[in-house]
């Protein structure tokens, strides 16, 4: 399934490849990388992973950092092991990019050299995401950026909290708009991968609809029977 083929490019669709010629800036690429997350998320929880994970097929929609548009996904497979591993794959190919792109050296970088070299990526990467991406990348781990990102936050607002509490000041109002930017996001990639839904309706819906036809025409067929053994 190509994402792109169900919706109509924008006058201001860019590829995250051309967005990183013309507009590179680090802070903000760390914001693509937390919605590419989220995305990847939403397309995993729909039964989607992402078949080519590489920049000229990953799209920032209207140039805006929080719609993010991954072009060409595949069906995850029913089988409960394969599907997790797909879905660690893909885990480890957005945690492998974002480190390609944050080093320049994505079109050049092999993952097993990574998972040997890492500490040699570190000086490239955002300090407080380090132990995000060598868990990712040399341990393993399963958890999206997105995650790793609201944890962090939600914990630095305990700590901030912990602090402004001692002069009787309450943070619960940034804590309601963290969760509100999150639960926004999540409106944003039902609009932009919502043949992902369609799809899986519609399918739901043919399920449904052939038995019913076809209960519905032996009625029928009963009832010409039954009509013509009156006459």
């Amino acid at each position: 399934i190509r994402i792109g083929d169900y919706m109509e490019k924008e006058r201001n669709d860019i590829t995250l490849a051309e967005w990183l010629e013309y507009y590179r800036n680090d802070e903000d690429l760390r914001v693509i990388f937390v919605n590419m997350d989220k995305a990847l998320k939403y397309i995993h929880m729909h039964g989607y992973c992402i078949e080519v994970f590489y920049p000229t097929e990953i799209y920032i929609l209207n140039e805006e950092l929080d719609h993010i548009q991954f072009r060409k996904l595949i069906e995850l497979s029913s089988d409960p092991d394969t599907r997790q591993r797909m879905i660690n794959e893909d885990i480890f190919n957005s945690a492998f990019l974002q480190i390609g792109i944050y080093s320049n050296s994505l079109p050049y970088l092999k993952p097993e050299f990574l998972k040997e070299n890492f500490d040699s990526f570190t000086t490239f990467l955002p300090s407080g995401d380090v132990s995000y991406y060598r868990g990712v990348i040399q341990r393993g781990a399963k958890v999206y950026f997105a995650e790793f990102d609201l944890e962090k936050r939600k914990r630095d607002l305990e700590e901030l909290e912990k602090q402004f509490n001692e002069g009787g000041e309450d943070k619960s109002f940034e804590k309601k708009k963290l969760l509100e930017t999150n639960n926004l996001n999540e409106k944003v990639n039902d609009v932009i991968y919502r043949q992902i839904n369609g799809m899986k309706d519609s399918a739901f819906i043919s399920y449904l609809l052939i038995p019913t036809i076809i209960l519905s025409l032996l009625c029928l067929i009963s009832l010409i029977i039954w009509g013509f053994s009156l006459i």
